[in-house]
């Protein structure tokens, strides 16, 4: 620890201290035991045992502060700040081992933050709310807690190490202030709960709200877990063919840019977009021979590579998290004239997913070349996207497409007029 975390953490302890005292003498005598008892384990039970609600996810969320707005409403400043100091020592954390310095910084920060929202409560309540629902008054205590118990923490952080990046914390503390907005709704709901019915309503609420937060933790953690079987595959596919490698995500990328232009929902694009990125999978089981050949493919190896789709749609159709998807795969090489592979699908037939995918896998191709063929230019693709349209194409894809390329969406994956022309030679020779 260096001499400045030293220096700061005295501070905040000092600061804890003069606080607890001056706050303590004039509030301590002013208390319901019952209330201070209730709320004291509430707020234990909700930091230590939202594992229960969350066994499958292992993510807890902090509910402080949306516990602490009843908290402000039914306690003095002083008893606010000694329940959220007590009630929120997590001791599932303990067995990572006790370093009294952070523990005391943390009860510290935590009744500076706890004490400081309360007293703005107080102070506001009778200024906007009146008698009225404490809507006003408990957003500016919540703004006041949530300020001045991360802005203590981002201090030490930044203090404690010399090689952060600044920046890096401040968009972390941007990103903490959407938690402010979800915990001060839920402390609306908490202290209404409470204030009309009764404490039964208020812990029934409580844990409607971990097993409501249990399960989009849950979607979210499978979210996750289909993100790392999609970079997985992703990895397979480069490592097997090395001259198209990083054509799937570049792939992906074209396909993001297109599903917006086509104003399809966020969740349709980010299935397509998914699977974009690993719609060549089949070619694992493709010979590496014909993978890597620098020729034009006998018909031989070309019935091979077609077996590509048919072969990624076998492998992944067991996965339940990708294989409401897998047609897109399967039917990524159809044409809407009916003339693609495998089925000869045609027009609407093919899954607008595949279609799609159609038209940016076409895109990348025509941008990087093989090897024998050059790469195309930014006019020569748009004449040919006009020219397969309503027959490789969707001419409303087609359209979209032209349309993404004239607004400059992929003009750093152009290569120059020059570049071409001297691959055009390397070919000839």
């Amino acid at each position: 620890m260096n001499s400045k975390t030293k220096i700061y953490l005295s501070f905040v302890y000092i600061l804890f201290f003069l606080v607890l005292i001056i706050t303590g003498y004039n509030y301590i005598s002013n208390f319901y035991l019952i209330n201070i008892v209730f709320l004291f384990f509430t707020v234990l039970l909700v930091n230590n045992f939202s594992m229960f609600f969350n066994s499958m996810t292992e993510i807890t969320t902090s509910m402080n502060l949306p516990v602490l707005l009843t908290c402000f409403w039914i306690l003095n400043p002083f008893w606010v700040g000694v329940v959220a100091t007590l009630g929120s020592i997590e001791f599932k954390n303990q067995k990572l081992g006790f370093v009294w310095y952070k523990f005391l910084f943390n009860r510290s920060s935590i009744f500076l933050a706890s004490v400081s929202g309360a007293l703005i409560f107080n102070l506001t309540r009778p200024v906007l709310d009146g008698g009225s629902f404490p809507i006003l008054s408990a957003l500016f205590a919540s703004i006041v807690y949530f300020l001045v118990n991360n802005l203590l923490v981002y201090i030490v952080v930044n203090l404690a190490d010399n090689d952060v990046n600044q920046m890096s914390l401040l968009s972390y503390f941007r990103e903490l202030s959407k938690n402010l907005i979800t915990s001060y709704f839920l402390g609306l709901v908490l202290l209404a709960s409470y204030m009309y019915f009764s404490k039964v309503l208020f812990v029934l609420v409580i844990i409607l709200l971990f097993i409501i937060k249990d399960f989009f933790y849950s979607r979210l953690q499978q979210m996750n877990s289909y993100t790392q079987i999609i970079e997985s595959f992703l990895k397979v596919i480069d490592s097997k063919d090395h001259y198209t490698e990083g054509h799937c995500e570049r792939v992906a990328n074209y396909t993001y840019h297109l599903c917006n232009e086509m104003n399809l929902s966020r969740a349709k694009s980010e299935k397509i977009i998914s699977i974009a990125k690993i719609h060549d999978i089949g070619k694992i089981y493709v010979d590496d021979d014909i993978l890597r050949s620098s020729d034009r493919l006998s018909e031989r190896e070309y019935q091979e590579i077609k077996r590509h789709t048919e072969y990624g749609y076998q492998l992944l159709k067991d996965i339940d998290l990708i294989n409401d998807e897998l047609e897109i795969i399967r039917y990524h090489h159809e044409r809407w004239d009916g003339r693609g592979y495998p089925k000869g699908l045609k027009g609407e037939k093919i899954p607008v997913g595949a279609r799609i995918l159609t038209a940016c896998d076409s895109l990348d191709v025509m941008i990087t070349g093989r090897t024998y063929k050059p790469p195309m230019t930014k006019e020569e693709i748009i004449e040919e996207f006009k020219k397969c349209a309503g027959g490789q194409f969707d001419p409303e894809i087609a359209e979209k497409m032209i349309k993404l390329i004239r607004d400059g969406y992929f003009d750093d994956k152009f290569k120059s007029e020059e570049k071409i022309r001297e691959l055009e030679l390397s070919l000839e020779y």
